[in-house]
């Protein structure tokens, strides 16, 4: 594959729009998390947030997800798919072909490499040297676009979609396309269906630890609380969890205006009954619900929170659904712990971590 252009050249071309480096390089935006071909019709990026990217799936490995306006998912066939190696452009047809299950990443690469007479290791090798990010992130990236097509222009359901786009299970095509697009597969569909957008309203609270960000739906019930120095990852978290949405300046609903009074006042309780709805998958929402069944003045860590969901070995993924959690200190993801009672893995950081424990009463935290 030939080398990536320098900084200034793909930031030259993306400006206008050079359909020379259609495939060539991919631009992912920092400031929102997107990434797109350098024709895309958006407004250009200021060049201190962009990151140029060999290839679509080099983009999603570096954690951006695909814009949805100039589609750069929906075309694995750009040059910069194509490896330089007769090994590395066997390889791909055989992942086109399915030959890869990305569920079992190492088993996976160990197949491949008999399937090509080589061994893991060398096949990782040239991935990395030609096509710039591993076999199964390619996999997983050719997977996602093909269950965008599908979804865009097929009726299937959602279960026949990825199944048939390579997916081994329901639930791990609907994480990984949500982490991936910041929308679920059925938000995705409804918007292209043109279903009418989710209407939210934006409140702002002054609390002890700084200004909360509440979002709420028609019905007052919660859908993100955060601190207002992280509005943008709210807003991410939101469109991860519900597709498209309009959000709107509001008043807070006095049933949770109230209770967070009570709380930050002393009464650790008055949270307990305030009405949320979350998105996510089910498995976050089992985390979720879990977190607030832990007792204000209490603490819990990873691997005990997964083993009373009934999933000892999952103390990672509760750390990663811990971190989606869309609603703050109600949904208390600040009563998490590390096995050694050190204040890790809190999004609004670690100091407001540790006022929250202390006000609640929390002993024994580092």
């Amino acid at each position: 594959m030939d080398t990536l252009p320098d900084h200034a050249t793909c930031y030259a071309a993306l400006l206008r729009r050079d359909r020379a480096f259609d495939g060539v390089f991919f631009t992912g935006v920092t400031s929102t998390g997107i990434y797109c071909r350098p024709v895309c019709p958006a407004r250009t990026p200021k060049p201190e947030n962009c990151t140029f990217h060999a290839s679509a799936a080099a983009a999603v490995a570096a954690g951006f997800r695909a814009c949805k306006r100039c589609r750069p998912d929906a075309a694995p066939g750009s040059p910069a798919w194509v490896g330089s190696g007769a090994s590395v452009r066997r390889a791909l047809r055989l992942i086109d072909a399915g030959g890869l299950d990305a569920g079992d990443a190492p088993a996976a690469v160990e197949a491949l490499g008999d399937r090509l007479g080589l061994g893991a290791r060398q096949v990782r090798r040239l991935f990395a040297r030609d096509v710039g990010v591993s076999p199964v992130a390619v996999a997983q990236a050719r997977r996602l676009a093909a269950a965008v097509r599908l979804i865009d222009d097929s009726a299937l359901p959602m279960a026949d979609v990825a199944l048939s786009a390579g997916f081994g299970s329901i639930r791990r095509f609907n994480e990984v396309f949500a982490a991936v697009h910041g929308e679920t597969p059925a938000n995705r569909r409804k918007r292209q269906m043109g279903v009418p957008k989710m209407q939210l309203s934006l409140s702002r609270y002054t609390s002890p630890v700084g200004e909360l960000l509440i979002v709420a739906d028609g019905e007052a019930q919660l859908r993100a609380l955060d601190f207002s120095d992280f509005e943008e990852r709210m807003v991410r978290l939101l469109a991860r969890h519900y597709g498209s949405f309009d959000l709107v300046p509001g008043v807070i609903p006095p049933a949770i205006g109230a209770a967070l009074d009570g709380y930050f006042a002393g009464d650790l309780t008055a949270l307990d009954n305030i009405p949320v709805a979350t998105g996510g998958t089910a498995f976050q929402r089992d985390v979720w619900a879990a977190l607030r069944r832990i007792p204000a003045g209490q603490t819990q860590g990873y691997g005990a929170l997964a083993a009373a969901l009934g999933k000892p070995g999952a103390a990672r993924a509760v750390g990663l659904a811990n971190g989606s959690n869309p609603i703050g200190i109600v949904v208390p993801c600040h009563r998490v712990i590390g096995a050694s009672g050190a204040l890790t893995g809190y999004a609004g950081g670690v100091e407001r971590k540790r006022w929250l424990l202390a006000h609640e009463g929390a002993a024994g935290v580092i």
